[in-house]
C-alpha cells in the first residue's frame, strides 16, 4: 500500500525533503550507517514523481483519414549543418494520414520557401487527383499561417500542441 508523503507524519519524511528528494534506496543504505535516520519505504513523493516526468501524457490519436489526401501533415526539418547538394539546409515533408506510407520530401535552402511549395503541392494535388485536401495539420511554424489560402480553397488549418510528436 502505498502513502502520499504529504499525509505521512512530517518526520517520516525529513531526510528525504532535507537531502533534496534522494531516492529512498539511498536513504535505506544511510539508515543502516546511521540507525537514527528513519524513513518509511512505502511512501511516494509527489513532488518527486511530477519533478521527474518531462511532459503531460496525451493519448494517441487512434484515428485515420478514411480517403487519400483528406489530411495531411507537414513539418519542415533543419537547419542541417552539412547541406544537401546546390547548398539545400532544411526539407519540408509532407505525409498522407490515410496511407502513413506516402511521403514527399522537398529540398528548401531557406524557411521562407514553405509557403509557396505547400501552395504547389495542394494545386499538384488538385491537378492530379481531383481531390482537394480538407485538413491540414502543421506544427506551430509561422510559415504554415497561409489562412486566406486555406479558405480560398476550404482547407481547415490544425496546429499541434507545443512539444508533441
Amino acid at each position: 500500500m502505498f502513502m502520499l508523503i504529504s499525509s505521512l507524519p512530517f518526520h517520516s519524511a525529513l531526510w528525504h525533503f532535507r537531502l533534496g528528494h534522494v531516492s529512498y534506496k539511498r536513504l535505506a543504505h544511510m539508515s543502516q550507517l546511521y540507525p537514527s535516520l528513519s524513513f518509511d519505504s512505502n511512501a511516494t513523493c509527489d513532488i518527486c514523481h511530477f519533478s521527474r516526468q518531462k511532459q503531460l501524457p496525451f493519448p494517441l490519436s487512434s484515428s485515420v483519414a478514411s480517403n487519400k489526401f483528406e489530411l495531411l501533415h507537414f513539418d519542415i526539418w533543419g537547419s542541417l549543418d552539412v547541406p544537401f547538394i546546390l547548398n539545400h539546409k532544411y526539407f519540408l515533408t509532407i505525409l498522407d494520414d490515410s496511407s502513413r506510407f506516402v511521403c514527399w520530401i522537398v529540398l528548401l535552402k531557406s524557411k521562407s520557401e514553405v509557403s509557396q511549395h505547400v501552395t504547389n503541392f495542394i494545386t499538384l494535388v488538385e491537378n492530379q487527383f481531383y481531390i482537394t485536401p480538407k485538413t491540414i495539420r502543421t506544427d506551430n511554424g509561422p510559415e504554415f499561417l497561409l489562412l486566406s489560402f486555406y479558405a480560398s480553397k476550404g482547407i481547415t488549418h490544425h496546429r499541434s500542441c507545443v512539444e508533441t510528436p
